[in-house]
């Protein structure tokens, strides 16, 4: 996605990072013209992901 001056201009009102905004857009919902990433779905992501990184770990201490 190509971030216009006001999208930027909005982020760093909002302390918003492209990170933050690159996880929201990922996972998040598409509800009318809203993305949205709401708690629970958050807390999904992060449990697979610290269940990859766990996996991952594991895998480095075998080689």
């Amino acid at each position: 996605m190509t971030a216009s001056q006001h999208l930027l201009a909005r982020m760093s009102q909002r302390s918003i990072r492209k990170t933050e905004l690159d996880t929201v857009m990922a996972f998040g919902e598409v509800i009318g013209d809203k993305v949205i990433l709401n708690k629970q779905t958050a807390k999904e992501c992060l449990e697979e992901l610290k269940f990859l990184l766990s996996i991952k770990k594991e895998q480095s201490k075998c080689n």
